[in-house]
């Protein structure tokens, strides 16, 4: 401001800012400012534009004081619209307009571009210094929205426009808030993955799908397929995958915003079927399957030689229907049974039995499948009336629940004593594997092995193996186990 008081020779001019406002981040309440007049009574102020306020809440008085310190003149109520050089007779003339310039400058308008540079196209007399100016970076006319209050915007971090976060400048260019600029297409910042990678079948695996970069944010799209159809309806919400089948599995992964997407290499893992162990079941005590020799005839067997090393065999006993080899194994039908006696193995701490079997009815009593020493009832694999039971005797006859039989169902089932280890373990109907520990020391010796006893059925495969005292199981209870099942 600036303006020629002639009367005021070497005098002195104070404009005072009356009222409060917010300059920016500056809350001023009274401003005070002082010039001096030269010979000729020139003088110039350089005065805050009210218009920079956030509310426009204030006005100028100015004051002038010849060089005897007395007031000459005052002028009250003064609005400074604008930057622009004026003089002191101006703005009186335009005090009512500029009043009104200034409540209009003092609010702050949104000015939504594509660009700054949008904005500062704008011819001058449409700019203000309060402007505020979105940059949304999309091809749209430029928008004017008036009657915002700059303080709106005081402390907000983020703006975003749909889902993308955009810049807020002020009417200099400065950022007042960070965007995240223009959209940049996505990249992949690390690949998928499904670990462990040495996960075998049966197993689980947890995926990771990597991250990806890019503006906006992508967004990862993926599928994890077995032998190339999906299966992420089987993925839990810790992303953790059972590996249920043999095959291979893939985790793809893409990423996607709006300027692209951005392939992942996929992560894969082969998952093969578990190696099926063949044991040597000349290594076990006894066994006998359909193709062990027979004497007597296939529909009336008296004998039955041992494929085990144990050194003994099988002879028919007892009386009434005949035991017959057939195709599938071993036939009984509740008449005569098999059994070996005066065996002598005093050497063992323990054995284990496994039997493959189907039953056709129960018969007269309960049915021993397979029994050593079946008078006292040591080691036993039973049917008592459809419950199937492993028995042992640890100084009290015990007996493990095996599950009830569904007859003409084929099964597979056993019973494991280990003494050095403290242990009975029972192989049950429904597959899984019981353990217990004895309160006292199983008995394991045997001096007689009985099957078929009261048994309406067909033994396929049965086996005896022991351990010696200090050694260890010539067979793996697990891998016989393993073997019936699957032949």
């Amino acid at each position: 401001m600036d303006a020629t008081l002639a009367p005021i020779s070497q005098g002195k001019i104070v404009a005072t800012l009356s009222g409060s406002d917010v300059f920016g981040a500056t809350r001023i309440v009274t401003q005070r400012v002082e010039a001096t007049t030269n010979a000729q009574g020139e003088w110039s102020l350089a005065l805050l534009v009210n218009a920079e306020g956030d509310t426009a809440g204030t006005s100028w008085t100015v004051e002038g004081y010849n060089q005897y310190v007395s007031k000459v003149f005052e002028v009250k109520g003064l609005f400074i619209a604008s930057a622009q050089d004026i003089t002191l007779g101006d703005l009186e003339r335009t005090s009512a307009q500029n009043m009104k310039a200034a409540k209009e400058g003092g609010v702050t308008r949104l000015i939504v571009a594509q660009d700054f540079a949008g904005y500062e196209a704008l011819p001058f007399g449409q700019k203000r210094d309060s402007d505020l100016v979105l940059v949304d970076a999309r091809d749209t006319p430029l928008a004017i929205h008036n009657g915002l209050n700059g303080a709106l915007f005081r402390g907000v971090q983020r703006i975003y426009l749909a889902d993308r976060a955009v810049p807020l400048l002020d009417a200099r260019g400065a950022t007042l808030v960070e965007g995240q600029g223009a959209s940049v297409a996505p990249a992949v910042t690390r690949p998928p993955s499904m670990l462990p990678a040495e996960a075998v079948l049966g197993a689980t695996v947890t995926l990771d799908i990597g991250a990806g970069s890019g503006t906006p944010v992508p967004v990862a799209e993926w599928d994890v397929t077995l032998n190339g159809s999906s299966v992420k309806a089987q993925v839990d919400a810790q992303m953790r995958l059972q590996l249920a089948e043999a095959g291979e599995y893939a985790l793809s992964v893409r990423w996607v915003n709006e300027a692209g997407a951005a392939e992942a290499t996929t992560a894969s893992l082969i998952v093969t079927p578990p190696v099926q162990v063949v044991p040597d079941m000349t290594l076990a005590a006894g066994y006998f399957d359909a193709g062990s020799t027979v004497t007597g005839t296939a529909a009336a067997v008296t004998g039955l030689a041992n494929k085990g090393n144990g050194g003994w065999a099988l002879a028919a006993t007892a009386s009434g229907t005949a035991v017959a080899m057939a195709a599938e194994g071993i036939v009984f039908a509740d008449g005569r049974s098999l059994q070996a006696t005066n065996l002598s193995n005093p050497n063992i701490d323990g054995v284990f039995i496994v039997v493959r079997a189907v039953l056709d009815a129960y018969g007269s009593g309960v049915a021993q499948i397979l029994a050593a020493n079946p008078s006292g009832g040591t080691i036993a694999i039973q049917n008592n009336n459809g419950a199937l039971q492993a028995r042992y005797h640890d100084g009290v006859a015990r007996s493990i629940a095996l599950g009830s039989v569904t007859y003409g169902q084929e099964f597979v089932v056993g019973l494991e004593i280990d003494n050095a280890a403290r242990s009975v373990r029972a192989f049950t109907l429904a597959g899984t594997m019981l353990s217990e520990t004895p309160v006292g020391t199983p008995g394991v010796n045997y001096a007689q092995v009985r099957t078929g006893q009261y048994v309406r059925g067909t033994v396929k495969q049965i086996a005896v193996c022991a351990k010696p005292v200090g050694g260890v199981f010539p067979l793996d209870f697990e891998e016989v186990i393993a073997h019936f099942r699957a032949a």
